[in-house]
């Protein structure tokens, strides 16, 4: 097939191309790098910050010397409503074009937009970033974010494109949750986000071994049937637990909260926790800590896994963050419990109590570790994902 990925979402379409390209697809990506991912792109949509308001026309001015790879293509997917970095009725138009001059249009559920916080408000999920304990939260903190997604014409764009997409896709179990209702629910299906596996952990003799950054190099990982089920860690004379500081998004991510339940754990084991923050530094540099870590701090809001979860569960680094039982049960999964769940309609006694039997009942962070490293195999590897697209995408074609 000849695909089409317009717009990114964490390295999302960009991992996902490597796995369609290795099944034979020829995969062109279009994206403004999503910020300071500077993610890889065939395409760079990104506005010339130079030029100010006029910084929309070098994008349009890719677009129309792109204008071959924007047609005849057998599916196009689009990251979410805004998918390019115009104006939101230049989005709609272009996905009008898209629309005529391809033959399936996929749209991509991958982050904020007036659905996922109409139902939020809604208590769907039971928690999240805006709403916990039967009410809103944050209100004020919020109303920027909100209101960004629902003024300016964006609503009106977001129902538009939503509208012609031929299919829905949701990233992470809550936004498929968000949208499982009429007249969604129809054409909305679930796929979980992709993620390289092969080059974060290696195995010697049964045992894993954490690669930091590129001085380790990994062999080709075994099959999921392969994977060893006694992998072990040399656990060091005390746990080094990172947490990455974003205090201008803390609000939408609560990650502080959970560092003062870390801190607390701490004071109860002197000597046997080092916790390290970090802020602003850049992507290869924190993957690298990601890997030295024992533990990774991620979300108090999060009801499930997102991509700095998964990247730290792929090194064998446990999480304290979402991994909601009736997540599990919706994917299937029986037996793995990798990720240390906290959330925010608890006492916060009970999230320290959690953590700390974790961190310190015997052999449980261990397993923990073996199970990140499975479970990130088991649903994430990039290859199993990009299967699921292709299935979706050939079933759209097939249907004429």
């Amino acid at each position: 097939m000849k695909i089409l990925l317009i717009g990114e979402a964490s390295f999302l379409h960009n991992t996902l191309k490597k796995g369609l390209v290795e099944r034979g697809h020829r995969v062109t990506t279009m994206s403004d790098g999503n910020g300071w991912h500077d993610a890889p792109r065939d395409i760079d949509l990104r506005r010339d910050g130079r030029w100010g308001k006029l910084g929309g026309l070098r994008v349009v001015w890719q677009l129309l010397r792109h204008l071959p790879q924007l047609c005849g293509n057998d599916v196009v997917q689009i990251h979410n409503y805004q998918f390019v970095p115009l104006m939101y009725r230049w989005n709609t138009l272009l996905l009008r074009f898209l629309k005529l001059t391809n033959r399936r249009v996929v749209k991509g559920c991958f982050g904020d937009d007036p659905q996922i916080f109409r139902r939020q408000a809604q208590g769907v999920p039971a928690y999240s970033d805006t709403y916990w304990s039967g009410q809103l939260q944050n209100a004020d903190q919020h109303r920027d974010r909100i209101a960004e997604v629902i003024e300016h014409g964006a609503e009106a764009s977001w129902r538009k494109t939503t509208h012609m997409a031929d299919a829905l896709v949701a990233c992470l179990y809550e936004y498929w949750l968000d949208y499982n209702e009429p007249p969604y629910a129809a054409k909305l299906h679930y796929i979980p986000l992709p993620m390289e596996c092969e080059e974060m952990v290696r195995w010697c003799d049964g045992e894993m071994v954490k690669c930091v950054g590129n001085d380790t190099l990994s062999p080709s990982h075994p099959n999921d049937s392969q994977l060893p089920t006694n992998l072990t860690t040399s656990p060091p004379h005390h746990l080094t637990i990172l947490i990455g500081l974003q205090p201008k998004r803390d609000f939408m991510k609560g990650a502080m909260k959970v560092a003062a339940f870390v801190e607390e754990v701490a004071r109860r084991h002197p000597g046997k926790v080092q916790i390290k923050y970090v802020e602003g530094v850049p992507y290869d540099e924190y993957m690298h800590l990601l890997a030295e870590a024992d533990v990774l701090v991620d979300q108090l809001y999060s009801y499930t896994p997102s991509m700095n979860s998964l990247a730290a569960m792929a090194r064998g680094t446990v999480v304290i963050g979402g991994g909601e039982e009736e997540y599990y049960e919706f994917i299937g999964e029986k037996t793995l419990r990798p990720i240390i769940n906290v959330r925010p309609d608890v006492p916060d006694e009970e999230n320290i109590a959690t953590i700390e039997r974790a961190l310190f009942t015997d052999g449980m962070l261990e397993r923990m570790a073996q199970e990140s490293i499975q479970f990130v195999h088991k649903y994430h590897d990039y290859r199993h994902v990009a299967e699921q697209y292709e299935q979706l995408y050939r079933s759209l074609l097939a249907k004429g």
